[in-house]
């Protein structure tokens, strides 16, 4: 089956990334591969590009087309992107030119793993599909305040109590909740009679905040961010394109704080702590996509890119 993934903002990445013939960069999250094989294009064969991935199937996927396309100078690796630490030292990957991170999901990932309540499937979630943790899971076997913390931190949704009293009281009767479907009905049926007619948006952030909790995604951010900034060469460029707003303040905050060096309290009338600026926002303002990109890709509205520079 083919692992279908538009690349969003996939010129503005490109722009921002800068590939030249004989450069190196690393992207953390394959998905399709749109970014990787648009940047293979432009380093040429004295350049190369490493690809990670933590989904077998988009791991699979690529090197049937490496193979294929016969691209010798694309390196694949099935792994978390909070150990891009290890994976380049164990793929002898050099410096990289630059790292580009889609924080997105696939089209695939949507359709066949129970993360889109707009289908009917079994409650999976799992990017890893060998990892023993998926929805179905914490949905049959996490206590209420439990339920509840990841609810409200991951989903900011405001009904979570609710929705969490309807879940214990379908287990009391010993359904074992399934499919996703299911679960988007308990949401529906937890919510005040005068917002039902916004079910869909509680259930999208309830879907969101399981999907965060399965993958440890907010976690696995925050080890890579750091990590991905370090591991570039001076001059190197950190692309990340997020799709929810617990990402976005993470990468937000992450880059203001390379750029702004200095980390003394406002009142010091001079610098102590000996901190310099490690990086420079080339973003100032959020990269959104285009019109044209909007109605060719709908999927591509909440997308936000930010870039830093290493200096």
């Amino acid at each position: 089956m083919e692992y279908v993934h538009i690349p969003v903002l996939l010129n503005e990445v490109l722009e921002y990334l800068g590939p030249q013939p004989g450069q190196n960069f690393v992207d953390a999250t394959l998905g399709g591969g749109g970014y990787s094989r648009a940047i293979i294009n432009k380093v040429g064969k004295n350049g190369s590009v490493l690809s990670i991935d933590l989904d077998n199937d988009a791991i699979e996927l690529a090197r049937i087309s490496k193979s294929k396309l016969q691209i010798s100078n694309w390196d694949i690796a099935q792994g978390n992107f909070r150990d891009i630490d290890k994976i380049l030292k164990h793929h002898d990957f050099p410096a990289p030119d630059g790292i580009v991170a889609d924080l997105g999901l696939s089209s695939y990932e949507l359709e066949h793993r129970g993360i889109s309540f707009q289908t009917d499937q079994p409650l999976d979630m799992r990017f890893d599909q060998s990892q023993p943790l998926d929805a179905k899971y914490i949905l049959n076997n996490y206590g209420q305040v439990r339920l509840e913390k990841i609810f409200n931190e991951y989903g900011e949704e405001k009904f979570s109590r609710q929705i969490v009293r309807k879940i214990l009281e379908s287990r009391i009767k010993n359904h074992e909740l399934r499919k996703t479907g299911e679960l988007y009905e308990i949401i529906k049926d937890a919510l005040p009679k005068p917002v039902k007619h916004k079910a869909d948006d509680s259930a999208r952030r309830i879907f969101q905040a399981l999907r965060i909790e399965v993958n440890h995604e907010l976690s696995s951010l925050e080890e890579f961010l750091p990590k991905a900034f370090d591991l570039l060469k001076t001059g190197g460029r950190l692309v990340v394109v997020s799709f929810h707003s617990l990402e976005d303040r993470m990468v937000k905050q992450f880059f203001k704080k390379l750029e702004q060096g200095c980390v003394c309290p406002p009142e010091f009338p001079q610098c102590l702590c000996g901190e310099t600026p490690k990086g420079k926002i080339l973003t100032k303002k959020l990269v959104l996509a285009s019109e044209d990109e909007l109605a060719k890709n709908p999927r591509a509205k909440p997308a936000k890119l930010r870039v830093i520079m290493k200096i």
